[in-house]
């Protein structure tokens, strides 16, 4: 499915639409955004059942269409520079800061490929013993538990796994030393700040708001990111770029200083690609050993697949591990992290007899597409085999976790051999059972709230 086989009419300035051509169902309300973010899931259910799975809503103001059908879909995706642009909230663009992919569309898909390289292929290759070397001992401490708090938990050991990754640091080489944050608590307390301000609903520079507080994270962050890009110049005078994401970025600025790069852009993509791997990856971990609680079933079919190669780990290992994927792919349906990037039309078009005005916002909301039963069978039950190689569910424009087009998550390959690789080990090292119905933090990442706890005992 791409444009040219998309039925989709654009209208120019002062044309009217053909005859017979309606607008999605629904009117804005004047509580859409605070029902929204109370509850996103509930939010989408609701209003899917009523008027299915295109409707307007008022979400962060102005008029908001929520679409899930696979053509609506490749709609949004698709339309950088031609008929739609970035429109995240004010207070939102401003925490990505200046020098984030969202903040310049035309140069979105060169930075974009430029950036790409430092967390897929070779460089994921290079990164694997560390995480689950990582991984490992992060679990190992848990051997003498019978009950953690999962959220906190896995978290921290995510923190680990991306920090030396991603910003170059690693704690246990000294490499705060010196610099303006001078401690991985300090460090980890300011990314929750930062995390936090990205939707603050009042653009209010004051510590009395979330959004006032995330900047002042923010400033703290970047200072830290330029102390360790200094650090890092006088202790190489060529730099590595197969050490992490930061030395991939400086080794291309340091060939060709005309280039992609800049030190506005590396410090601003390590504090923004830390920000979405470390919330994403502690999110989806806790919610596949959630799910796998509730459906112990598949447990058994899980440790079979890895039981011949649970001591080796490679990418390649990491592939044949078929079954696995398809649980994590299933939670990802079933418990989608968050809605995609919101698209602003900038021209008025026509696709399946609907109106899509010009000015008004849309997004691909995956808490409709993943329940379509025209994408996927008994949607309401939890099935990874719907995931497997010869199953004709979770087609493009159907299956969107990471969202679509030139705005798909970067990082969405490590993000899945992170969770491959923990979920693997967590798997060989502990039986564990719920403690009831976890409860959800909803908005703007969805995860598991965190007091909720889990029984593991040990099986070594």
């Amino acid at each position: 499915m791409d444009l040219q086989n998309l039925e989709l009419e654009i209208l120019e300035v002062g044309q009217n639409p053909p005859t017979g051509i309606k607008p999605p169902p629904r009117k804005p309300k004047w509580d859409d955004t605070l029902a929204y973010i109370a509850d996103p899931e509930r939010f989408c259910r609701e209003n899917f059942q009523k008027y299915g799975p295109i409707f307007q809503t008022s979400i962060f103001g102005g008029t908001t269409i929520l679409v899930g059908s696979a053509k609506a879909n490749q709609m949004v995706f698709n339309g950088d520079l031609k008929y739609t642009e970035i429109a995240l909230p004010a207070t939102t663009m401003e925490m990505f800061g200046e020098y984030s992919l969202f903040q310049r569309p035309d140069l979105h898909r060169q930075r974009k490929t430029a950036l790409r390289p430092g967390l897929t292929g070779s460089m994921l290759k290079r990164y694997l013993p560390e995480i689950d070397r990582t991984v490992c001992n992060g679990i190992k401490n848990w051997q003498n538990q019978s009950k953690i708090a999962l959220y906190p938990e896995v978290e921290a050991i995510c923190f680990d796994i991306l920090v030396p990754i991603l910003l170059g640091i690693n704690f246990d080489n000294g490499d705060l030393e010196g610099l303006p944050i001078s401690s991985k608590s300090e460090l980890k307390q300011l990314y929750g700040t930062f995390f936090d301000g990205f939707y603050g609903l009042i653009k209010w520079k004051s510590p009395l708001t979330a959004y006032g507080r995330g900047i002042a994270a923010r400033a703290k962050l970047i200072e830290l990111m330029q102390g360790v890009i200094n650090k890092r110049r006088q202790q190489e005078e060529k730099i590595d770029p197969t050490k992490d994401f930061l030395g991939m970025m400086l080794a291309s600025l340091q060939e060709n200083p005309e280039g992609v790069f800049s030190d506005r852009l590396i410090e601003n993509q390590c504090l923004l690609q830390l920000w979405a791997s470390l919330y994403e990856n502690a999110g989806l971990d806790c919610s596949v050993i959630y799910q796998l609680g509730r459906y112990p079933q598949y447990i058994e079919t899980l440790r079979k697949e890895q039981t011949a190669n649970k001591n080796n780990l490679s990418l390649e290992i990491l592939k044949e591990m078929i079954f696995l994927e398809a649980v994590i792919k299933e939670t990802l349906r079933t418990l989608p992290p968050s809605s995609t990037a919101n698209r602003k039309l900038t021209k008025s078009v026509i696709l399946e007899g609907i109106l899509y005005q010009k000015d008004w916002v849309i997004i691909a909301e995956p808490r409709i597409a993943h329940n379509l039963p025209e994408h996927f069978q008994t949607p309401e039950k939890f099935n990874p085999n719907r995931f497997l190689p010869n199953s004709k569910e979770g087609k493009m424009y159907e299956f969107i976790p990471f969202g679509g087009g030139v705005h798909a998550c970067l990082g969405a390959q490590i993000a899945m051999t992170i969770t491959k690789i923990f979920i693997a080990r967590f798997l060989n090292a502990f039986d564990w059972n719920l403690n009831g119905e976890a409860k959800f933090v909803n908005f703007p990442l969805k995860k598991i709230k965190q007091e909720y706890q889990i029984s593991i005992a040990s099986r070594c």
